[in-house]
This record gives structure tokens, C-alpha cells and sequence, in this order.
């Protein structure tokens, strides 16, 4: 978790800093190592939300393109990853996520998209961007299975996912950061 509460604010962490969690209102230490992105970490190390996933480098920078009040936005008993000004959920996944898992999120959050890491969880995807052809050596779970719409952080572009083979959209970053209302690069 790369936000926390103190004195009614929303913060980083920071060493040998203290703060709340947002969902659980239980204490959170910092973890400020020279390894991973510093984060918060409860105390307990059980996440409160069950849908909590280690996140890496690419989920923070993904994150760090939005305002910080849409980055972790607490819903009911979970975060979401971006929550958009107009609402929209951009969940964004750099693992495999089991089909019951990826049901509930869909269930609960509605109007959400998906933005895999084209790196990790796509590394199997192929895509020809002059002929605007893709296919999979080996599609994911979340490919097979989700009701939502699909983006992949393919290289230097988003791709959007399509059954049909030669029928994807490809977006730079900045076009795909406008669709959803956002500004690039505003923090």
C-alpha cells in the first residue's frame, strides 16, 4: 500500500514513520528498504484487504500517472488501484489472478477495466503493431475469462485487447490516459 493516514492526511511512506490504514484504521509501519518502492505495511502482515497483491515497480509508476486522491481509493473493504474522475476502476494486474478472484472484482467494483503488465502476465502475447495483429502462445486466465474490457502495456503502447485477431486498438500512454479523463502526468 503506497498510501496511509495521518492527521487526516494521506501520506508515503517515509522511515520509522507510523500511520492508519484507510480500510482497517489499524496501524501501518513504513517499509523503506533500498530493494522495493517504500510502502506501507500493516503491522500484522495480513493485508485487510483479501484481494491485496504484492505490487511492483510497474504498478507505482502506473499509479504515480494519476492525482493521489484516485490511487488506492478505498471501497468498502478493498482498494481500488485507480479510480478514474468519471469513476471507472483501472485495476491493474502484473500476476496470474485466480477465476474466483477475478469474478468478485468484477462483481464488486462494475464499471472497471483491466490493464495488464505486457512484461509479466502478457510476456505470451504477440502483437504486430502495422498489421494490428495479435495473438497468444499461452492466454491467462484473466483473457480467457473476464466480462471487463482488457488493456495490455505492450512496450511503449496500450493495446486493447479483441477476440478478433486483427482487430485491436493501440493507444500511447498519453492517448490512453486522456480516454479515461485523466491529465498525464499530473501527481
Amino acid at each position: 500500500m503506497i498510501w496511509a493516514n495521518k492527521n487526516n492526511e494521506r501520506i508515503k511512506a517515509t522511515p520509522r514513520n507510523i500511520a492508519i490504514c484507510p480500510i482497517c484504521q489499524k496501524e501501518v509501519i513504513a517499509k523503506c528498504g533500498s530493494i522495493k518502492v517504500w510502502h506501507w505495511s500493516h503491522k500484522s502482515l495480513k493485508d485487510c484487504d483479501d484481494w491485496a497483491e504484492p505490487e511492483s515497480e510497474w504498478h507505482y509508476g502506473w499509479k504515480q500517472l494519476f492525482p493521489k486522491e484516485q490511487q488506492e481509493v478505498k471501497m468498502g473493504k478493498h482498494r481500488a488501484d485507480i479510480k478514474t474522475r468519471s469513476g471507472t476502476i483501472i485495476e491493474l494486474q502484473n500476476s496470474s489472478i485466480d477465476i474466483r478472484t477475478l469474478r468478485q472484482r468484477e462483481d464488486f467494483y462494475g464499471d472497471m477495466i483491466w490493464l495488464l503488465n505486457g512484461s509479466t502476465i502478457a510476456k505470451h502475447f504477440y502483437f504486430n503493431i502495422e498489421t494490428k495483429y495479435m495473438q497468444w502462445l499461452w492466454k491467462p486466465a484473466i483473457v480467457k475469462y473476464s466480462n471487463k474490457p482488457i488493456f495490455i502495456d505492450y512496450k511503449d503502447k496500450i493495446v486493447k485487447y479483441s477476440e478478433i485477431k486483427f482487430g485491436c486498438t493501440v493507444f500511447s500512454k498519453e492517448q490512453f490516459l486522456k480516454l479515461y479523463g485523466d491529465i498525464y502526468g499530473n501527481q
